[in-house]
């Protein structure tokens, strides 16, 4: 026996024999919350919340478990209260077919939804690559003046700096207050996870999906509100907007992408950025996505910007004459 698993199975025994108090749980509980400043579960992404016991240990068995050893970090990206990684794991590299199936049903579930809808999307083949198997999908409604789509950010985040500069033939087309795909917080992926498992394994489907319930005025990091611009080709460039109030205990975001990923850093009005270049990129039309990531910090809180764009014709300094434009 290697000695990995030599580890791994000791450790294993060992979590299996452990029987501490409840009240030694309550206790790491209380005293970790107090540290962080967390005072109740919340329904932001990613908390560095409190741990118990059991959860450590669950954590350490999945170090040991070899999923770790297949990640390589392409880049973190830090404020004060925010964290943001993106990772390489060859598993979130998905066969062009599977791909393609996944990009057709959520097509095909987005047009059965009213607009500004939303509705969460499980895949039993994400499942079984161990990525994350929940999507938000949502019809978002369209804002084509602007001025009205300035208005309800301010009114529900903050105020947004927009484009001043674009590339050449490109123009405003929409803007909108949710993204059309988005990442869901660690709370609602736990509710629904669940749930739609269980459907899909009795109705014996890949996919299945459920109407996600109104959220009413309520906004979260998950919302990420953009503008859309698009050429005469049809080509298109987003800028979203992805916001952590200053409130907020600190924030860790984690994503995944292909191994063929890669990623520059570069300087965005003076501040640190990355650009990345993702050929196999699960949810695009074309297959591919471009983007430009940066924090910043306005008004108490901290805003994670992206500018990206499904097309190969646009170029990096298209991305950056845009980013570098906002005011």
């Amino acid at each position: 026996m290697s000695i990995e698993n030599q580890l791994k199975t000791e450790l294993q025994q060992y979590a299996g024999a452990l029987h501490a108090p409840s009240q030694l749980d309550e206790r790491i509980a209380a005293l970790i919350r107090k540290q962080t400043r967390v005072t109740a579960p919340s329904l932001r992404p990613g908390k560095r919340k409190y741990a118990t016991r059991a959860a450590l240990i669950a954590a350490c068995i999945f170090l040991f478990s070899g999923i770790a050893y297949a990640s390589s970090l392409l880049y973190t990206m830090q404020s004060d209260k925010v964290r943001v990684e993106l990772t390489q794991q060859a598993a979130a590299t998905l066969p062009a077919n599977l791909s393609a199936e996944l990009t057709q049903s959520v097509r095909d579930i987005r047009g059965q939804l009213a607009s500004g809808e939303s509705a969460y999307v499980y895949s039993a083949e994400l499942e079984k690559r161990k990525l994350p198997a929940l999507l938000k999908i949502t019809a978002p409604a369209a804002y084509t003046n602007l001025d009205a789509w300035k208005t309800e950010t301010k009114k529900h985040f903050v105020p947004f700096k927009t484009p001043t500069a674009l590339p050449a033939g490109f123009a405003f087309v929409r803007a909108e207050l949710e993204a059309p795909v988005s990442g869901i917080d660690a709370a609602t992926y736990e509710q629904f996870h669940s749930l739609l498992r269980k459907k899909a394994g009795a109705a014996n489907q890949a996919i299945v999906w459920q109407k996600a319930p109104s959220a009413g005025k309520a906004v979260s990091p998950m919302d990420m509100p953009g503008l859309v611009y698009a050429n005469g080709d049809g080509e298109q460039i987003e800028v979203r907007y992805q916001v952590f109030s200053g409130d907020d205990a600190a924030t860790d975001v984690h994503t995944l992408t292909g191994e063929s990923t890669t990623a520059d850093k570069v300087s965005v009005s003076g501040k640190d950025g990355y650009y990345t270049l993702n050929r196999n990129h699960m949810l695009s039309e074309t297959g591919a996505m471009q983007s430009l990531a940066w924090l910043e910090s306005q008004d108490g809180s901290t805003i994670l910007y992206q500018v990206t764009t499904p097309s190969l014709k646009v170029s990096q300094d298209d991305l950056l004459r845009i980013a570098n434009s906002l005011q």
